[in-house]
């Protein structure tokens, strides 16, 4: 028998081999999951932006009226001014309406809180106070012209 040529490669050599080729594809496989982690954080970053495009927008482009509808106002008992009116409560929010009501004579203040905040009409007044519905309505008319010079002299 002849020699082969696989006796003249020495095991050191075939080892040396066997361990580089394993390291090369311990890359190769490291490389292929890297770049399958970036293209995918990359495909899921493009993704959300185009979500995030769909959902938001700048302060710029919206407009006056949406950014109103934005804000909220705290109300608190002090800001609230109460009347009481057939035996129930009214609240009146706005102070120089409040201020102007203070001024008007009991009578007159009832008429303008029955008639505006509790929606009733000169007939279910005038039949509350006892008196004719052509009083309530003079009345009625006499107290507006009154608040509304008290709200024009103010600034």
């Amino acid at each position: 028998m002849r020699p082969s040529s696989f006796n003249k490669i020495h095991p050191e050599k075939v080892n040396y081999q066997i361990q580089d080729d394993f390291q090369t594809t311990i890359q190769f496989q490291f490389d292929y999951m890297a770049r399958k982690v970036m293209i995918r954080t990359k495909s899921n970053y493009r993704r959300s932006i185009g979500r995030r495009r769909r959902h938001e927008s700048l302060f710029s482009e919206v407009s006056d009226l949406d950014i109103n509808k934005l804000h909220t106002s705290d109300t608190y008992r002090l800001d609230r001014r109460f009347y009481k009116v057939l035996s129930m409560d009214v609240q009146v929010t706005d102070c120089q309406i409040a201020e102007a009501l203070d001024t008007l004579s009991k009578r007159k203040r009832d008429i303008i809180l029955m008639f505006y905040f509790l929606e009733m009409s000169d007939a279910e007044i005038a039949k509350e106070l006892s008196v004719n519905r052509s009083t309530v309505y003079r009345n009625r008319h006499s107290a507006l012209e009154m608040i509304k010079t008290l709200l024009e002299d103010e600034p």
